[in-house]
């Protein structure tokens, strides 16, 4: 079992969680929103059960709790299950992040938005944030209704330091997908980091987010 703590801050605010609670299995920090991109999910937490074999055999995005009787059980009864009997989780297309691969791709098809996507992910993974910036700004500027772009590229910028030019790509993100809460989320935390850190403040985001929606429905 391990967690994955989808953080643009960095390792530092999930280690001090986790030693907070006394968590004993392994957390991973989830820093550039990959997992939000590859799954296409909008908001957290979420549950995913993968067998021995490598088989997803369970997702269930956004309200995935251990204090749900429902889902507990559900779960309780895959692990039960011997390996091979049990149908898959509707299936999740896995990207490959080797540089060379999307390069070639790019050099062949250079005007293909999900290519320049492609390539933007590989060079985000590697570290090479300045190409991943150019990168994702090309794919967004090949399709301006795509989030996952408008959202790397503010990862990309941020890691890079430029808070103002993230938090402007975000916002175009949360334009497009104006119902994604991971996206509002990493907004958050960029603007407000005493919200967030040492804790996170839950009652804060319920009134935050009810005003941006008030502002939101105006315009």
């Amino acid at each position: 079992m391990l967690s994955v703590a989808m953080d643009g801050g960095g390792f530092e605010q999930p280690r001090a969680f986790v030693e907070q609670y006394g968590v004993t299995f392994p957390t991973l920090v989830d820093a550039s929103g990959l997992l939000f991109r590859l799954y296409g999910f909008s908001a957290v937490p979420n549950g995913v059960y993968v067998d021995e074999s490598g088989v997803i055999r369970f997702m269930l995005f956004t309200g995935f709790s251990v204090d749900r009787k429902e889902v507990v059980a559900q779960l309780e009864t895959l692990l039960a299950t011997p390996p091979g009997a049990a149908p898959p989780a509707p299936s999740v297309v896995q990207q490959s992040f080797e540089l060379e691969v999307w390069l070639e791709q790019a050099a062949a098809h250079g005007d293909d938005p999900d290519i320049q996507l492609g390539l933007a992910e590989a060079y985000l993974q590697e570290g090479n944030y300045e190409r991943a910036a150019d990168a994702f700004a090309r794919a967004l500027e090949l399709d301006d209704g795509s989030a996952n772009a408008a959202f790397g590229l503010g990862t990309a910028l941020n890691e890079l330091g430029r808070s103002t030019e993230a938090l402007g790509a975000w916002g175009q993100a949360l334009r497009i997908e104006p119902d994604n809460f991971v996206i509002r989320k990493q907004i958050w935390r960029v603007k407000y980091p005493e919200k967030f850190y040492p804790a996170i403040d839950y009652d804060w985001q319920k009134v935050q987010l009810a005003a941006e929606k008030a502002a939101e429905s105006r315009t």
